[in-house]
């Protein structure tokens, strides 16, 4: 485990390939806790309450979705997890991020520097797709940036979606009214929105949304591109309204899709990036997060 700290913020950050292994998340930069002035905690897990399976999230974990390779690829044959590892198919079936693969580690060098860390994926070539990438996280005050670049190292064009599976808690306590939630990029109805699952509904009164009731059941809402509006600036606030504990996340790039999971003590909003690289391209994108603790 890795450690960021200063006067405000203390950061930790899991050991590539040896903590937080999944199939799923981008092993480098995974970052497993966050805490603010040494008392507010702002990271959970993706506990699966109603006893149904967990694909090991917790934290801020990001997933590369770049899936039709797998589909290619025939039972026993490898196929790139971008941010993983080469996998080895085990069904005629695309990839399930549900389900663990035999996998083949992506090679991961990490750098150690004054309030970052920096983690270097080597790209693996299979099949003529390759990319290596980047990942810089760094804390400055009360905000934490993690930084992406990533390159074609390959001889085929790849697309790709990146999003962070944001696993928010503000200090532990389950999501319910108190918690609001605003997303400047939506263009919201008022009223109940029905989630996927059906069993739980979100409120919304046309600027932000909250639970409608305190739930273990899990959630999960897709808004179309219909919802979608321009913005300056895209990004999210999460804040207690009962307390004023609060994150606000900023990206530096036109969101393509966003999606809002909840269970139990977490939330998670997802603004979703995609980019689209020739071989020789690369691409570069960033989140950065605000905590604070001031009466709302």
């Amino acid at each position: 485990m890795y450690t960021l700290s200063n006067d405000r913020l203390t950061v930790n950050i899991a050991e590539p390939n040896r903590e937080c292994v999944t199939s799923r998340f981008d092993r480098a930069g995974f970052v497993t806790g966050v805490r603010l002035d040494g008392q507010y905690d702002f990271l959970g897990q993706e506990d699966m309450l109603d006893g149904s399976p967990s694909s090991g999230g917790m934290g801020f974990c990001s997933e590369i979705q770049c899936d039709p390779m797998s589909a290619a690829a025939a039972v026993g044959e490898k196929f790139p997890k971008f941010g993983v590892g080469l996998l080895t198919q085990k069904k005629a079936a695309p990839y399930d991020f549900m389900d663990s693969y035999e996998t083949e580690d992506f090679d991961i060098t990490v750098e150690e520097r004054e309030q970052q860390m920096v983690f270097t994926t080597h790209a693996k070539e299979i099949g003529g797709y390759a990319v290596s990438q980047i990942k810089t996280v760094s804390i400055r005050d009360n905000t934490l940036t993690i930084a992406y670049s990533m390159k074609n190292e390959g001889t085929k064009t790849i697309t790709f979606d990146e999003y962070c599976h944001n696993f928010m808690t503000l200090n532990h306590k389950k999501v319910c009214r108190d918690y609001y939630l605003t997303i400047p990029c939506l263009t919201l109805p008022e009223g109940e929105i029905k989630t996927l699952d059906v069993a739980t509904t979100l409120l919304s009164d046309g600027v932000g949304l909250t639970k409608s009731e305190e739930s273990m059941v899990f959630s999960l809402y897709a808004f179309s591109k219909e919802q979608m509006r321009p913005v300056e600036t895209y990004g999210w606030k999460l804040v207690d309204r009962s307390c004023g504990l609060c994150v606000e996340e900023t990206d530096d790039f036109t969101v393509d899709k966003v999606t809002v999971w909840s269970v139990g003590d977490v939330i998670s909003p997802e603004m979703f990036f995609t980019a689209t690289l020739a071989p020789g391209e690369e691409t570069s994108w960033s989140r950065t997060y605000r905590f604070s603790a001031l009466k709302a």
